[in-house]
């Protein structure tokens, strides 16, 4: 192996000294690469020359030392940006081509990758790269780069303006690397987090009325699941609204939006237990604990039951409360607990009474009829607000200065 290390001098051709570098790579004792090159940059055929070059690229990227090698691409990429678009452009490719010719030294190949993609000026061919180092660090089993990758990815993909095709592959291909590389995690966990948050970015590529094909149906059910797996699902998405999960109704997984249906917007244990008589070997197929899931139905259910008694004062009894979670009214109080402990309601119990005052609770789904709720809740706080600034302006300008609830109200 070459143990030359390119140095800038100013007395001989950058290209040239590269060329020196792989003439004795192959070899080439009289140092005839060197020379033709030092012909064609002297007339001025700096593509040329480089393309004399790169005929033994796979040679310097096998046996050029780090250093070398570095230095090579350095020169030779940044002589490209100097040249025409298209020779500036086949340079380039030459360069990603012969890196990405073998998976050994991987982790160094990759590195001179990302170096040409940003050396890239078109964008088209800045994303055709991307692509290439998506399946390179796959290939070459370099996991420890996929966090980072997955990270730019996410960040740029809308500015690259890619068709929505292109958009889901890129997005698809990211979360299987990051699948891949993670494998079995916690649900609650920073990576189930942020996978979850790719796969809604691919759902949301979908619109209304959209069929699914087998892609974007994995990529739906795994969504769902992955909500249904996490402790705080209820703060995570409204899953339900996005067209692609609802289109899983004319998929052969049905019965993945069913489960979901049934979690989020049924009136209590009953329709889960129907749904798990039905479809009991589903929650295993997913890797689902059905257990886990009717415990999380229950404090839905409460959620449902709760969200239908604020409007008429926030007071449930817990026979309601047992009768919705199939549960013995002893065990209401633990569940209610529960339910305030996950910040799914606040509540204040009456043992005295046997009733349980919500004062607040978080929806089960937000649609159109809760946008609708909070407009109208909003409207009325804006209402109240401006009625105590004319209440306060007019005491003001009457030299009453001193407001009582009532005298606000009376106004």
């Amino acid at each position: 192996m070459s143990t030359c290390v390119l140095v800038e001098t100013g007395e001989e051709d950058p290209i040239v000294s590269v060329a020196k570098l792989v003439s004795g790579l192959i070899g080439d004792a009289s140092d005839k690469l060197s020379a033709e090159c030092s012909g064609l940059i002297e007339a001025g055929k700096f593509s040329h020359a480089m393309s004399k070059i790169m005929a033994h690229g796979t040679k310097l990227f096998a046996d050029a030392s780090d250093k070398d090698l570095e230095a090579a691409v350095l020169i030779l990429g940044g002589t490209a940006q100097r040249l025409p678009a298209a020779d500036a452009a086949g340079c380039i490719d030459a360069l990603v081509a012969a890196a990405l010719a073998s998976t050994g030294r991987g982790a160094l190949r990759a590195a001179i990758l990302f170096q040409l993609y940003n050396m890239e000026a078109d964008l088209k061919a800045r994303f055709t790269t991307l692509t290439k180092i998506l399946a390179y660090v796959k290939q070459a089993k370099l996991g420890i780069l996929v966090d980072s990758l997955a990270k730019h990815v996410e960040d740029n993909y809308v500015s690259w303006n890619l068709d929505t095709a292109a958009t889901r592959t890129l997005l698809r291909d990211i979360i299987t690397m990051l699948t891949e590389t993670h494998g079995a995690v916690d649900p609650n966990g920073q990576a189930a987090t942020r996978v979850l948050e790719l796969q809604l970015k691919y759902l949301n590529t979908f619109g209304a009325g959209e069929a699914l094909d087998a892609a974007g149906e994995e990529v739906a059910t795994a969504a769902v699941v992955s909500f249904i797996q996490a402790k705080d699902m209820m703060f995570r998405c409204d899953i339900l609204g996005y067209p692609a999960v609802q289109a899983l109704k004319g998929t052969k997984s049905a019965n993945v939006l069913e489960l979901l249906n049934t979690l989020l917007t049924s009136n209590g244990m009953d329709a889960f237990a129907a749904f798990a008589k039905k479809n009991g070997a589903l929650f295993k197929s997913l890797g689902l604990d059905e257990a886990e899931c009717a415990g999380k139905m229950k404090l839905l259910a409460l959620c449902g039951l709760a969200e239908s008694s604020v409007a008429a004062g926030g007071e449930v009894t817990y026979a309601q409360v047992a009768a919705a979670l199939s549960c013995s009214e002893g065990e209401v109080e633990g569940w209610i607990v529960r339910a305030i402990g996950a910040r799914l309601v606040e509540a204040k119990m009456d043992q005295v009474r046997g009733v349980a005052v919500v004062t607040r609770v978080t929806h089960r789904v937000f649609g159109a009829q809760q946008w609708k709720d909070l407009a109208e809740s909003i409207k009325s706080w804006r209402e109240n607000v401006a009625g105590v600034g004319q209440a306060v302006a007019k005491s003001i300008a009457t030299g009453n200065a001193t407001l009582t609830k009532e005298s606000i109200a009376a106004r």
